[in-house]
């Protein structure tokens, strides 16, 4: 199977891109209760929630995991392929995705 799509263009309204340089890439994340979003990828990223939130996560596997969070949780996730569902909201999150994590050479 091919990578899904990025969430960034399943979701370009929902997935802002508010920062981007060779290391990282920053996205403002919001959706409203009821929101769903087909499959989709994401890179590792920092997951910061600004707002709290209930959503349903359906990964590759057809497991569903059911996530909390409350205003300041700080996530690590590992690459992910998902479909989601806001099953409470509007969801308000940062994400911070890593693309290098090496020092720059002078």
């Amino acid at each position: 199977m091919d990578k899904p799509p990025d969430a960034s263009e399943v979701d370009p309204d929902g997935h802002r891109i508010v920062f981007e340089n060779s290391h990282v890439r920053v996205l403002e994340v919001r959706g409203d209760t009821g929101t769903e979003l087909p499959l989709h990828s994401h890179p590792p990223r920092v997951v910061i929630a600004v707002g709290p939130y209930r959503i349903k996560s359906v990964g590759l596997d057809r497991v569903e995991t059911v996530i909390d969070r409350r205003p300041g949780d700080a996530s690590w996730i590992e690459e992910e392929h998902h479909s989601a569902t806001v099953l409470i909201g509007p969801t308000h999150v940062i994400e911070v995705e890593v693309k290098s994590a090496a020092e720059p050479t002078l």
